[in-house]
């Protein structure tokens, strides 16, 4: 019991690269660390023309004794034909809808071929940036789990916005982040959210989507527009204050200036009142 919190407590650290150029072969710990480390426990197979990502996180999982400083990630090129990549990468892209992207290995499972030519692909979306990737060789398999990656510039709030709030140029701000971790439609430019209301509240450092906000209403309460009643051959034209908010093609409850009478109108372009009902 001693000898096990002692081990705890006094965990060697090692210092993780970077980068790597690596041959396409079994990957092991010592080969990303700048320590020699003697461990027989292989980290992944690596295969030609593709690249890795090892995160800490895997490294504490499969290496639980060790404690690891350096970047949260080491990201390895393997050499090789781009052949491989190339096929791996057509079959993403019909998942995933687009042929835009980076995609980085960062596990794997199965052992390594003798030769790179897989007689079967199958590709399975995990998440929206999460892809397995099924290649079946003449003598083995490998299963590689690969990582989704698109930096792009999009909207992102710079204070909370509560529900119903009109969101302003200097609310927001352009970040890079990658499109693939995003739930929803992003916005990529700030003119297009200037303007439009808030659904829900909204914290500081959420990237704007379409499904958090909307339009402002084509008529307001309070505002006075034209109206007008269609009886065929005759149109009959007035204007009414709008008591209720409304968007082009809801029915909205208003009043008549002159008369004071209550109507209910279709909200068109304009925007101009079509009324529908007039209440005695």
């Amino acid at each position: 019991m001693i000898v096990l919190i002692s081990s705890f407590l006094f965990s060697e650290t090692l210092t993780l690269k970077e980068t790597l150029l690596a041959s396409p072969g079994v990957l092991f710990l010592d080969d990303i660390t700048i320590e020699k480390v003697e461990s027989e426990k292989n980290l992944m197979i690596l295969l030609p023309g593709l690249e890795y990502l090892v995160t800490r996180d895997l490294l504490r999982t499969k290496f639980p004794e060790y404690d690891f400083t350096g970047p949260e990630s080491v990201r390895i090129t393997v050499e090789g034909s781009s052949s491989l990549k190339n096929t791996v990468f057509e079959e993403i892209g019909k998942k995933a809808g687009t042929e835009d992207f980076e995609a980085f290995v960062v596990k794997t499972f199965g052992t390594l071929p003798e030769k790179f030519e897989p007689q079967t692909i199958r590709v399975t979306k995990i998440s929206k940036n999460l892809f397995s990737v099924f290649l079946r060789f003449p003598e083995t398999y490998v299963t590689l789990n690969m990582l989704l990656r698109k930096e792009r510039n999009v909207v992102v709030l710079k204070r909370n916005i509560n529900v119903g709030d009109v969101i302003k140029e200097e609310d927001v701000r352009l970040e890079k982040k990658n499109v693939f971790e995003i739930y929803g439609e992003p916005f990529f430019d700030v003119s297009e959210v200037v303007g439009k209301i808030s659904r829900r509240y909204l914290k500081e450092g959420t990237v704007l989507t379409a499904d958090m906000v909307k339009d402002p209403p084509d008529v307001v309460k309070g505002q006075v527009v034209p109206a007008y009643v269609d009886m065929g051959s005759i149109k009959v034209t007035t204007f009414v204050e709008v008591l209720e908010n409304g968007y082009l093609g809801e029915t909205v409850r208003a009043m008549n200036v002159e008369s004071r009478k209550y109507v209910f109108g279709r909200v068109e372009r304009g925007p101009v009142l079509r009324i529908l009902e007039v209440v005695e």
